[in-house]
């Protein structure tokens, strides 16, 4: 059993500054918070480890003792107790040495909750203890004689997480920031994506809860809100319909409509003669992307003719004459 590594709980090396173990526990306590995480065993777990390591990192005298330790487990020196008479090594005038002492500054007993004992002349006591050579094994992070097989951790698991896009954004592509877990990450939405689909980023889901082990994948599941000006064609979703106000007198003579497109700019659109609303005007591969190297598609410009509520009577008078040019 190795001893536990805080300053790697903490995510800082082993030269951090007060202030910087402060930031890096109070950034951890905080995703990791049992009341941010209600019944998630494997981060309330993570929570008290992070505690814990910055308990004895946190305080200048016991993270004297604690690196004191790690440099030579068996110098006498303990977090939060004074030295052992004879350097607190078996047979230097130390009486009845427990190792369960070691153990317990570290985060519990032996492993498992086993209890290990050494007394001087006497050997070991308790299961899986071999005498001391299994002990600095321990310490070193391996096993007894390396014959014991080890556990293989465990990987993390996946977060599924919803994000609501703009067609523009799906249509074109787009970077995103998004928050999971107190993380923010930024992503880039591949152009040409279609409402459901999945995104997968590797390693960035939850953390392994052993040593080692392989973090899960956060998954983002894109979902296309309803635009206010553009919407997708039932026959080719790659084709995009846009509304276009019209005067009614550029309907009836013909002119210019301005025509707003998805990467926010405007052109000016020809309108034809007698075009009544409803009327279609393609703006040739000016639509969505698409993904595989497809073509783009199209943009299509409806034409919305737009009626003035409120006319002079001199213009009522005109409408009355055109009217009946135009009867048949």
């Amino acid at each position: 059993m190795a001893t536990k590594d805080f300053y790697k709980t903490l995510g800082v090396s082993e030269k951090a500054s007060a202030d910087e173990l402060k930031k890096a526990y109070r950034k951890l306590a905080k995703k990791y918070h049992p009341d941010v995480n209600a019944g998630d065993k494997a981060k309330e777990a993570k929570f008290k480890e992070i505690s814990e390591a910055y308990e004895t990192l946190g305080d200048e005298k016991k993270r004297a003792q604690y690196d004191e330790l790690r440099s030579n487990p068996f110098a006498g020196g303990m977090p939060g107790g004074g030295a052992r008479p004879g350097g607190g090594f078996p047979g230097g005038g130390a009486q009845g040495f427990d190792i369960n002492d070691l153990f317990s500054q570290f985060g519990g007993r032996g492993a498992g909750g086993r209890v290990y004992t050494y007394s001087p002349g006497g050997g070991a006591e308790g299961p899986d203890v071999g005498g001391m050579g299994d002990i600095f094994e321990m310490f070193r992070g391996g096993q007894a004689g390396g014959a014991r097989a080890r556990q293989q951790p465990r990987r993390g698991q996946d977060v599924v997480a919803k994000l609501e896009i703009e067609l523009p954004e799906a249509a074109l592509g787009a970077e995103k920031s998004v928050s999971v877990d107190g993380k923010q990450l930024k992503i880039k939405i591949p152009p040409g994506v279609t409402s459901g689909k999945t995104m997968r980023l590797a390693g960035q889901g939850e953390a392994a809860p052993g040593k080692g082990a392989q973090a899960g994948d956060l998954l983002i599941e894109l979902h296309e809100k309803p635009h206010a000006r553009f919407r997708r064609r039932a026959d080719n979703p790659a084709d995009i319909e846009v509304d276009v106000p019209v005067p009614v007198e550029v309907a009836v003579l013909g002119g210019k409509a301005h025509v707003q497109t998805l990467e926010g700019t405007t052109v000016n659109l020809s309108i034809p003669p007698g075009s009544s609303s409803g009327r279609k005007l393609r703006l040739k591969e000016k639509g969505a992307m698409q993904a595989g190297g497809k073509p783009r598609g199209d943009l299509y410009a409806v034409v919305s003719v737009q009626v003035p509520s409120e006319i002079s009577p001199e213009a009522r008078e005109l409408m009355e004459q055109f009217a009946k040019l135009t009867k048949k």
